[in-house]
């Protein structure tokens, strides 16, 4: 038994090594403890300043958050106006495919009941000259769920705009808000929205 716990102590030392190093002299207890009073020392000064960071960082903290505040009621002001100026009383984007395609078809069979009010609808651009009259028209075409057929509302656009310059590309993606309105031309009456505007992805208007 004893010879196994002479074994185990000196496992992985030679020269009886092990034996020196697990009996430590006076002056290595002393060297030790004066290491670790050190070490203390060191770790105290170390949470003080550590306090003093947190405290300085907190306090940072604090006043970001407050402009933070103070920025995001600013931002909130603005986004709230946009809204206002850009909320529609019918507003297609929110619709499933399948409702805005018989949104659309109620507004060109009983367009009376939208007259006046305003419209915001998403589909892709098309482009249309009279070779006849020379007259220009732009719509907003929207697909049923489907695809296989659809429906479009022209729209005239708030301002002097040049087609192709000022327009998107045909098929383009886009989204327009404006009044909804009727107009007769020849024997057919037709259904636009103007004082339009194309709106950008995050609503606002990609005119100048």
């Amino acid at each position: 038994m004893l010879t196994m716990l002479i074994a185990l102590a000196a496992c992985g030392q030679e020269d009886g090594s092990a034996e020196k190093r697990n009996t430590p002299s006076t002056s290595n207890v002393k060297d030790l403890l004066n290491g670790q009073m050190a070490e203390n020392a060191d770790k105290l000064k170390k949470e003080k300043a550590q306090d003093v960071q947190t405290s300085d960082a907190k306090e940072k903290e604090t006043k970001s958050e407050n402009q933070a505040g103070v920025s995001s009621e600013k931002k909130t002001d603005v986004s709230e106006q946009v809204k206002t100026q850009e909320a529609a009383d019918v507003d297609l984007t929110t619709l499933s495919s399948t409702m805005v395609y018989s949104e659309v078809y109620n507004m060109m069979v009983t367009p009376d009941k939208y007259l006046g009010k305003t419209v915001k609808m998403q589909g892709s651009f098309q482009y249309f000259q009279d070779e006849t009259t020379g007259n220009e028209y732009f719509s907003c075409l929207i697909k049923d769920a489907t695809a296989c057929c659809a429906q479009g509302i022209e729209f005239v656009l708030s301002g002097d705009y040049v087609y192709p310059n000022d327009y998107p590309e045909l098929n383009a993606e886009i989204t327009v808000y404006g009044v909804f309105d009727t107009y007769q031309e020849g024997d057919y009456m037709y259904c636009t929205l103007r004082n339009a505007q194309l709106l950008s992805p995050t609503g606002e208007p990609t005119q100048g």
